[in-house]
């Protein structure tokens, strides 16, 4: 604040102030980050979901820690629906592995680290996989649980 003039009215003194300008830096549009959108191919997808459920913990299979009687049909939990959908997903691809020949249903295992063996001596690991990923992504863009994740 800056005095500009004084008055004395009585003996009292007031003093007229004024505001300086204050002057600001010019503020800068803010970058809000957005996270990148990263297409995932839906073989991919099906099958890190089908390799998931091959490592799943199958060792507590009996009741999920609550009282069958106090559980209700009813209750909505969206982690169980959306495990359920994952898990028919995953049952999908392992029925769709089990109609391939035996050699592309090992290079996709091969691939997902579930088969630890390349077992075929006569055949390339790197030419059949392509071959092996070709045809099951014909068979899960029929099969009626995977379908929609090709469109």
């Amino acid at each position: 604040m800056k005095a500009m003039a004084d008055m004395v009215v009585d003996g009292v003194v007031f003093v007229e102030e004024t505001r300086r300008e204050v002057r600001r830096a010019p503020v800068a549009a803010r970058a809000i980050p957005v996270a990148v959108k990263v297409a995932v191919d839906p073989l991919d997808y099906c099958l890190d979901l089908w390799t998931q459920w091959q490592r799943r913990d199958d060792t507590r299979l009996g009741w999920r820690g609550k009282c069958a009687i106090v559980e209700g049909e009813d209750e909505a939990d969206t982690d169980a629906l959306y495990s359920g959908l994952d898990d028919r997903v995953a049952e999908a691809v392992e029925a769709m592995m089990k109609s391939l020949p035996r050699h592309l249903d090992w290079a996709i295992r091969q691939r997902c680290r579930i088969a630890t063996v390349w077992r075929f001596p006569s055949l390339v690991f790197g030419d059949v996989l392509p071959e092996a990923e070709a045809a099951l992504r014909v068979l899960l863009q029929k099969n009626i649980a995977t379908r929609c994740m090709f469109v």
